[in-house]
């Protein structure tokens, strides 16, 4: 149960370092809008792949090999996006983002 409480942990803490970011100098607030925006993205893709995935193939052995493909692919890919975010980060870069939505 604490493993699936701690995404959501995770987004709240995210969701409010968002609010906060006012205050904070433009980099930082850079890289927290791109995490915000990535997280939701990533959760829009996972969860309607799955749910088209799911009105394709119903409940048969199909969908749940398409769903965990999916969800693992999608999910490994923004994780990576997120190391190499971090990356940035760390050098004193701004993120590998559209510069219109940060």
């Amino acid at each position: 149960m604490n493993l699936l409480a701690l995404p959501v942990i995770g987004f709240l803490v995210l969701l409010w370092m968002f609010t906060q970011s006012s205050a904070t100098n433009a980099l930082r607030r850079a890289h927290t809008r791109a995490a915000l925006f990535m997280s939701l993205i990533g959760f829009i893709l996972i969860s309607s792949g799955v749910a088209i995935g799911w009105m394709l193939f119903g409940d048969a052995g199909y969908f749940w090999t398409f769903a965990l493909v999916w969800a693992i692919t999608l999910h490994t890919g923004f994780v990576l996006w997120g190391m190499i975010s971090l990356a940035q980060a760390m050098s004193d870069k701004r993120p590998l983002f559209p510069a219109k939505w940060l």
